[in-house]
């Protein structure tokens, strides 16, 4: 039986081509640039990692967290894309630095976490 397959992309797969060895190889693109391109791709979804979704999360309140996450779940829907996963980068910063086997759940993380209902599968 034929399946049919989707596939998604991360913000950063169209970047400045730097990386530890070189610099920037071409200009930037602007995240809503990129949302344009996906769909005509061939793309179906956009995968976050870290701050993707919501760039400088740590510099922010939580309902401030929760304002840009909504509109960037908005941007998506205009788009007729789907978010496949949010990963948020929890390890970094000192509010959010826990021993293994804790739970994550305190008034700082709690906030970032519940952005992620608008992932669908």
């Amino acid at each position: 039986m034929p399946g049919k397959f989707q596939f998604t992309f991360g913000p950063w797969n169209i970047h400045e081509g730097a990386d530890p060895f070189g610099p920037p190889v071409r200009n930037s693109i602007a995240f809503a640039e990129k949302l344009d391109m996906y769909k005509d791709l061939g793309f179906d979804g956009v995968q976050f990692h870290d701050d993707d979704a919501v760039p400088e999360m740590n510099e922010l309140t939580p309902q401030e967290i929760i304002k840009r996450a909504e509109a960037v779940h908005q941007q998506l829907d205009d788009h007729g894309l789907v978010a496949e996963f949010v990963a948020p980068r929890l390890w970094e910063d000192p509010r959010t630095i826990r021993p293994a086997g804790s739970t994550l759940a305190s008034a700082v993380t709690a906030p970032l976490i519940l952005p992620m209902h608008w992932v669908r599968t």
